[in-house]
């Protein structure tokens, strides 16, 4: 599999975008390289997690042919991971020669953010060629080439959130972004699952929003803490072994992710700090 990290950032982006603080001013001065919009990971080209308000500039910065998406997986409702609004731009005059299907996979919410969103302006020619598919905590569904489970996430409590396990070729990837510390029940089925296969998470992606900070048990975000608290679970369960890789991502201006923040974190912790444009092969 190959990802691409089209965009690292917490809600409001980086800098964020009504905001004058110290970092985001510095962000600014510095220019582009220091950016991180809104998260996004594309996958082969044809699979997203998340579809944020900045997916159409991430298409044009880094190539992305939208078209060729075929799936989403999308985490939660909140905007800065699902932009319903752009899939009503998804045929007709605006989009020729389009006629695969779109499927979007989600909770019940998701699925009724998409009609709130699309009622006013989305052609019935065009909501004809997206599938929305609800899936079900720690039940296993299969698109395309790939294998993915929906498992919950400690951040919402308006509506089911979820993480991914996705599996492809027998390579295993386990996104952890908009997620505090998992629920024992995740962690539970995470051992289980990976146990039964005889195998370990190949690359994991944690949410950092806090950065050096500590969130805490209970919080619906992460930072580096956290990340490490997790990895050692991970490791003790066998869910992870020597060979995983992790990487993180989602930053929040409120913690100044500077260039030599996300170096410090590096050195000090082990990850792989994102940047837009991140490319990773497992």
């Amino acid at each position: 599999m190959k990802f691409t990290y089209l965009g690292t950032g917490a809600a409001e982006g980086v800098p964020a975008m009504f905001c004058s603080c110290d970092t985001c001013r510095e962000v600014r001065r510095r220019g582009e390289g220091e950016f991180h919009t809104r998260s996004q990971l594309l996958i082969d080209g044809e699979l997203c997690i998340d579809f944020p308000p900045d997916a159409y500039a991430h298409s044009l910065k880094f190539g992305v042919d939208l078209s060729a998406v075929k799936y989403l997986l999308i985490t939660h409702s909140h905007m800065d991971h699902f932009y319903a609004h752009d899939f009503v731009l998804r045929g007709y005059k605006y989009a020729e020669k389009l006629s695969e299907p779109l499927f979007i996979f989600g909770n019940g919410e998701v699925a009724r953010v998409f009609a709130e969103c699309t009622r006013r302006e989305m052609r019935a020619d065009v909501r004809a060629n997206i599938q929305l598919r609800e899936v079900l905590p720690f039940v296993p569904f299969s698109f395309g080439r790939y294998t993915a489970v929906a498992l919950k996430a400690r951040h919402s409590k308006a509506e089911a959130a979820y993480v991914y396990l996705l599996e492809k070729s027998g390579r295993y990837y386990l996104h952890l972004t908009d997620t505090g510390r998992l629920p024992a029940e995740t962690l539970d089925f995470l051992e289980t699952y990976m146990k039964a296969r005889g195998a370990a998470v190949d690359l994991v992606t944690f949410d950092c929003t806090f950065l050096f900070y500590e969130a805490g048990s209970e919080s619906r975000h992460m930072g580096l803490p956290d990340d490490e608290a997790m990895k050692k679970e991970f490791l003790r369960r066998g869910i992870a072994d020597g060979n995983t890789r992790y990487v993180i991502t989602h930053y929040s201006h409120n913690n100044a992710p500077l260039s030599e923040t996300l170096e410090r974190a590096e050195r000090e912790y082990g990850f792989t700090a994102a940047r837009d444009g991140l490319e990773i092969e497992i």
